[in-house]
C-alpha cells in the first residue's frame, strides 16, 4: 500500500511540475490564393497582364494557367499585383483582404539574373514596411530568366508583431517562379 502511495505521488508531481512552453496562437489563417495577376504599366501607359491560375488549389495537379511574362528592355514600369481566390463563384478578390491586414503581407521578389530588371515596393503598412502589391521596377537589357514571386503571411502572434521586413517569417501564401524574358 506505501509503495502505491509513493508511485501516485511521484507520478502526481512529475505531472505537475513540468513547465508547458507557451502556445503561439496566430490571429488569423492564410488565405486561399488561385490565381494571381501581374499588371506591368510601362511609361508610354501601356500594360500588360500575366497571371498564374490554378482553380483546383492542388499542388500536385499542373496549374491551368501560367504566363512567361515578357517586357520591353530598358523601360520604367509600374506592376501592381493581383490575387484572387476563384474557388467560388463569384470570385473573391483577396488583394483587398492584404491591403485591409497590411501589417500581416509582404510580398517578395527576387529576379534571376538580378541584372534583368530591379523592383522596388512602392505602398508601405502602417509601420512603414513594404507590402508590395504596388512597385516600381526598371529592365535593363535584353535576356531571359526568372521572377520568383512569394507572398508572406505574417500576422501577429500572442499579440505581439511579427512582420519586421524579413521575409524567413511566417508561412508562405503564394510560391511562384515567372519565366522572365526581357526584349
Amino acid at each position: 500500500m506505501k509503495s502505491k502511495f509513493l508511485l501516485a505521488l511521484f507520478i502526481g508531481l512529475a505531472l505537475f511540475s513540468c513547465k508547458k512552453d507557451p502556445v503561439v496562437e496566430p490571429t488569423d489563417d492564410n488565405e486561399l490564393i488561385t490565381t494571381v495577376e501581374l499588371q506591368f504599366t510601362d511609361s508610354k501607359n501601356v500594360t500588360k497582364t500575366f497571371a498564374f491560375q490554378d482553380l483546383d488549389a492542388n499542388s500536385i495537379t499542373p496549374p491551368d494557367k501560367f504566363e512567361s511574362i515578357v517586357l520591353d528592355a530598358n523601360e520604367n514600369y509600374e506592376m501592381e499585383v493581383k490575387v484572387y481566390d476563384e474557388s467560388r463563384k463569384p470570385r473573391v478578390d483577396v488583394t483587398k483582404k492584404i491591403e485591409e491586414d497590411a501589417e500581416a503581407h509582404l510580398f517578395v521578389f527576387k529576379v534571376t539574373p538580378a541584372s534583368l530588371f530591379s523592383l522596388k515596393a512602392k505602398d508601405k503598412d502602417k509601420n512603414n514596411l513594404p507590402v508590395g502589391l504596388k512597385n516600381t521596377g526598371k529592365t535593363q537589357g535584353k535576356g531571359i530568366g526568372k521572377l520568383h514571386v512569394i507572398l508572406k503571411h505574417q500576422p501577429p502572434a500572442n499579440g505581439k508583431r511579427v512582420k519586421n521586413g524579413d521575409e524567413e517569417i511566417g508561412s508562405t501564401d503564394i510560391d511562384l517562379d515567372f519565366k522572365l524574358e526581357i526584349k
